[in-house]
């Protein structure tokens, strides 16, 4: 068995230094890394569910993909023209930096034997240095407030906020892995189809993390909690339930309550793909 590799105790950690090539668009770029990437777990996922990282990590399909996140550093980001093609290109980049960072890293049951594994694991692209949470609060989410201090990823002088996305499309949250069992199944996203993939991605989610109980309580997945300011932008964390729930009893629970959810989730950070070894 492939041995682990060592992780680093501090700073970023940019997994995608190696293999640079130019001329390639960048959301075919970010599309063919997130489609290799979720070929390399298909391709090594085994009949009980399991996912054998150590075969995985040795294997040319795994080769392949890191080699595709090489070019994200020479892609021109001035090229991603229109909202849906920013957001299908740093969703799939997203995803992909998640997944490269739990398998280089030899990470065995959740992301957080890394400490601060979202701010370190990062890729090089188009000239800048992004981490996962750059990616997702400092761009995908307009660089939004988040955390215990209520900080922005990106300062006023900061290069990067140029690639902040305005306004905040709330489906992302339905779109996007954090690597855990509790986050939301993920494909590879096309700017020409992104918005029905986000309806479906919400909708697939919603009717499977949000239930309701012999007393009518309905309880939600966190993600609803921890992202309400982005759900208000979409009128609020109700209109977004009746919007994608199913008719039947969970949708008629939420009603029209002010606060459709009467409680959360624990949120299960066990690895998505569970471990074969």
């Amino acid at each position: 068995m492939l041995k682990p590799p060592m992780r680093p105790l501090l700073g970023r950690i940019v997994l995608n230094e190696a293999g640079a090539t130019a001329g390639a668009q960048p959301s075919a770029v970010a599309e063919g890394l997130q489609r290799a990437m979720l070929g390399a777990i298909g391709a090594f996922t085994r009949a009980d569910g399991r996912l054998d990282y150590g075969r995985l990590r040795a294997s040319p399909e795994w080769a392949d993909a890191a080699a595709k996140a090489g070019a994200l550093q020479t892609v021109s980001l001035g090229d991603l023209v229109g909202g849906q093609a920013r957001l299908a290109f740093w969703i799939n980049v997203y995803n992909a930096l998640v997944f490269h960072g739990i398998v280089a890293l030899g990470i065995r049951r959740t992301v957080w034997e890394l400490r601060a594994f979202f701010a370190r694991v990062s890729y090089r692209i188009g000239g800048f240095v992004l981490s996962a949470d750059d990616v997702e609060h400092g761009v995908l989410r307009g660089n939004a407030r988040h955390g215990l201090f209520r900080r922005r990823r990106f300062g006023a002088s900061d290069p990067r906020l140029v690639l902040a996305v305005h306004p905040v499309d709330p489906r992302i949250h339905f779109a996007m892995t954090c690597g855990a069992q509790s986050c939301p199944p993920v494909g590879a996203y096309r700017a020409a189809a992104l918005d029905q993939q986000l309806d479906l991605a919400a909708r697939n989610f919603l009717n499977q993390e949000v239930a309701v109980d012999g007393r009518g309580r309905v309880s939600c997945s966190r993600i609803l909690q921890w992202y309400a300011e982005d759900f208000d932008a979409a009128g609020g964390v109700g209109p977004v339930l009746h919007r994608y729930l199913d008719a039947g009893p969970v949708r008629d629970a939420v009603g029209d309550r002010a606060r459709p959810c009467d409680a959360y989730r624990v949120y299960d950070w066990a690895l998505q793909h569970e471990p074969a070894e």
